[in-house]
């Protein structure tokens, strides 16, 4: 059963896709999952986009694409200041979403957007900077379910989020200079995705689902080009943050609807055509070992697993849940793409493969 918490108000109001035309936009990040989707959007909408990518990155992924693609280096800030010349929005996606220690985290997702921010900083005329951070860096909901709002005081359970929310106060320590706008995603799913899409597959297909913590614990999800939707408005029209008030220029985005796991997996049983799996609870010190246990193996591998101490502790916190009243009522931000919908754009491939 699903829960809306789609903003109140007397009269719906449609949620209008901006005019982009003449408008100049930077995207870091422009090769992972949102960018590309992002880089599609903006050229969609009429707007102009500079990728900005790393070296090794794979640019083939925005083929047929037409962007201009700058190579950068945000922890050294090396050729940013060239890539964003001209640019009328900033778009900062660059993030790393798994890392093997806090350092890792804190130089990806704290230091480079600091480093990015004081770049623009040094702009006669500095660009709006849109931070799309994280709804980790909010914290889950605990105790009283109730969807999280900006003005809540942060508490981030895992590193990611912490370095998360530490990126957020670095952009905001910039922000007498650089207008600045930061988006709060919760879960992203859509064509592309090669985390929660593969593992929402996979768990469908298998029959049974694991639930970590009380059956009552719900999450908000929204689809890739809805976030889009959402981070193209932010930049022209969302409210710009305070260097000292923390949940000013702050904005939850959320498809507008609590969902359950059972929710989640049984809607892509029935999209697949798998049936409905039996959701199995575990307990919290279970998932914990699970991801100490994974964790090890994958040091033994040289790499880092995509279940890990750091998502176990976010597996047994509260609910992952957010309201999107905010976006709403300053620019109108409403989700076009309901979870069945979105789930077989995103299994496509699947269905026809």
């Amino acid at each position: 059963m699903t829960i809306s918490i789609n903003p109140s108000c007397e009269a719906e109001r449609p949620f209008v896709r901006p005019d982009m035309s003449g408008i100049c936009v930077a995207v870091t990040g422009a090769t992972g999952f949102v960018g590309r989707h992002l880089c599609r959007r903006i050229v969609e909408c009429g707007g102009r986009v500079t990728a900005l990518v790393r070296p090794q990155s794979d640019r083939r992924v925005l083929d047929g694409c037409p962007v201009d693609v700058a190579v950068v280096d945000l922890v050294t800030g090396s050729g940013v200041a060239e890539a964003v010349s001209g640019a009328d929005v900033v778009m900062h996606l660059a993030a790393a979403v798994r890392a093997g220690s806090r350092a890792g985290f804190r130089v990806a997702n704290t230091v480079a957007t600091g480093v990015l921010a004081g770049v623009l900083a040094t702009s006669g005329a500095p660009p709006r900077l849109v931070v799309c951070s994280s709804l980790a860096a909010a914290g889950p909901v605990l105790g009283q379910r109730r969807a999280r709002r900006a003005e809540d005081p942060p508490c981030p359970v895992s590193s990611y989020g912490a370095s998360k929310l530490a990126g957020e106060r670095e952009a905001r320590r910039f922000a007498e200079r650089v207008p600045t706008v930061i988006v709060r995603p919760p879960i992203v799913y859509g064509p592309g995705d090669v985390a929660f899409v593969p593992h929402l597959a996979a768990t469908a297909r298998s029959r049974v689902a694991l639930r970590p913590g009380p059956a009552a614990r719900v999450y908000s999800v929204l689809y890739v080009d809805d976030l889009c939707d959402g981070l193209i408005a932010a930049g022209l029209q969302g409210r710009t943050a305070g260097p000292d008030e923390l949940h000013s220029g702050v904005y939850h985005l959320c498809d507008g609807v609590e969902y359950t796991l059972a929710d989640l997996v049984r809607t892509a049983g029935a999209v697949l055509g798998c049936g409905r799996p039996l959701v199995l609870p575990v307990p919290s010190a279970v998932v914990r070992a699970a991801g100490v246990v994974s964790e090890a193996v994958g040091r033994l591998r040289g790499e880092v697993p995509v279940f890990n101490r750091d998502k176990a502790r976010e597996a047994v916190a509260g609910s992952w849940t957010a309201s999107s009243d905010h976006a709403y009522r300053d620019f109108g931000f409403q989700a076009r793409v309901g979870l069945e919908d979105g789930l077989r754009e995103a299994f496509k491939e699947m269905l026809h493969g």
